[in-house]
């Protein structure tokens, strides 16, 4: 323990309200004693240097990211526990993010020190936050749930609770994506695609699922957006595209049936220069032939037409195919179709679930699949779920289809056994 036996704390803020707050804050636990107050980093560190704090809680709020250059400056002449205190708001969230970046060990918001939560339990529930920043540092921060604190959790109630565990949550997954490669916790299923004239697996996409070892499952929808925020999602994207394709080599080479292998691709791996490049040293690795490999974007990307063109222009030219993902829910579709080398449509299961004749969905169905063939592109019709659905769309001439039907997104091993069955008996059906 630091002075006396007493853990030392040093408050950065360039606000005397807060520090006022503060200080009978830390008083109320004879754990704690001050050791000094700063109004920028500079100070800090001289205040560092005088009494050797074991702890730092640093205003986020402070103007010009003043807490943020003063965490930097901080962790660069001595790493020590930082606690940051930030707002509920998007400016506060992404200094929250950059401060953990950074290398604080845990943050609080300032609402709920100052406003109307500010209550005994909220106190108590702060300052066992920061014995365990000291006690534990980073790691232990992360890993330890919050209950483990002995909180009552229903006094932090509310919005304001909400937004807490919200936050909460976002920070664990993206502390915890940063280590799931090495640690090999993410693995990939795989989605057949259907021929509906021969009940064949013609084509796969691939889909990546990632079981936590501290979180446990998360889903796609949760641990994406974290990694395209962070940047994460070009380390990710690219085990991705390795895996999928060295599994489509190994089935291959099983002597089983020769399929497309479907990947999607984020915004911001679409964005990056370096795709092309990377694409073709993974198809040169695992000896996957290009026609074999289909990238899959979609109109939510908000891409630069020139850009894309010409993105799309050097995958064409490695002899990838690229299909337009989740078809028909934006504005710029017929635009897309008219500027890009696309060679498939996938039709939004939006427009497929409950599909039935004489509806609007079915005309709107039939009539992308009219202008499809018409642009001389393959149509995938996603989604679907039922026998009804199924006869519609083959009444409207979709000869391709995924979804539930057939078959969930299921393991290798599952796939194996599929292509295996279809090979040997030739059913009408695909036997899962």
């Amino acid at each position: 323990m630091g002075l006396l036996n007493r853990y030392g704390v040093l408050i950065v803020s360039d606000s005397n309200e807060l520090s006022e707050r503060l200080l009978p804050i830390f008083q109320k636990d004879e754990q704690f004693i001050m050791t000094g107050t700063a109004k920028h980093g500079n100070a800090a560190l001289d205040c560092m240097l005088a009494g050797r704090p074991d702890l730092v809680v640093i205003d986020l709020a402070m103007a010009d990211m003043a807490g943020i250059h003063a965490l930097q400056l901080i962790m660069n002449h001595r790493p020590i526990p930082i606690v940051v205190l930030s707002t509920h708001t998007s400016e506060g969230a992404m200094q929250t993010i950059q401060a953990m970046r950074i290398g604080a060990a845990d943050y609080f918001h300032i609402e709920m020190l100052t406003g109307p939560m500010s209550h005994e339990t909220m106190i108590i529930y702060f300052l066992e936050r920061c014995k365990m920043a000291i006690r534990n540092g980073i790691q232990s921060v992360y890993e330890s749930p919050v209950k483990s604190l002995g909180i009552v959790e229903t006094a932090l109630s509310g919005s304001l609770q909400a937004k807490h565990d919200q936050f909460q949550r976002r920070m664990d997954i993206e502390f915890h994506l940063r280590k799931a490669i090495t640690n090999e916790e993410f693995h990939l299923v795989y989605q057949p695609v259907v021929d509906v004239y021969t009940n064949r697996i013609v084509g796969l996409e691939s889909l990546i699922r990632w079981h936590s070892a501290s979180l446990g499952q998360v889903p796609p929808c949760d641990f994406i957006p974290v990694a395209e925020e962070s940047g994460l999602i070009h380390e990710i994207g690219e085990w991705v595209l390795r895996e999928a394709c060295t599994q489509s080599v190994k089935w291959q080479q099983e002597g089983l049936p020769r399929l497309f292998m479907a990947v999607n691709l984020s915004r911001r791996q679409f964005n990056d220069s370096g795709l092309s490049a990377m694409i073709q040293k993974i198809l040169e690795e695992t000896g996957l032939q290009p026609k074999y490999l289909e990238l899959e974007i979609t109109e939510s990307m908000s891409m630069d037409v020139n850009l894309a063109a010409d993105a799309l222009g050097q995958l064409k030219r490695l002899g990838v195919r690229v299909a337009m993902d989740d078809f028909g829910t934006g504005y710029s579709s017929l635009g897309y179709l008219k500027d890009f080398p696309i060679d498939k449509l996938k039709i939004d299961q939006s427009f497929i679930k409950g599909l039935k004749h004489r509806e609007v969905n079915a005309a709107i169905v039939n009539t992308v699949i009219t202008m499809a063939k018409n642009l001389n592109l393959l149509v995938v019709a996603e989604g679907l779920e039922t026998e009804e659905e199924l006869q519609v769309l083959r009444d409207c001439g979709c000869r391709f289809v995924q979804g539930y039907y057939f078959s969930k997104p299921v393991l290798a091993e599952s796939i194996g056994h599929m292509l295996n069955s279809n090979t040997r008996n030739k059913p009408n059906k695909i036997v899962i």
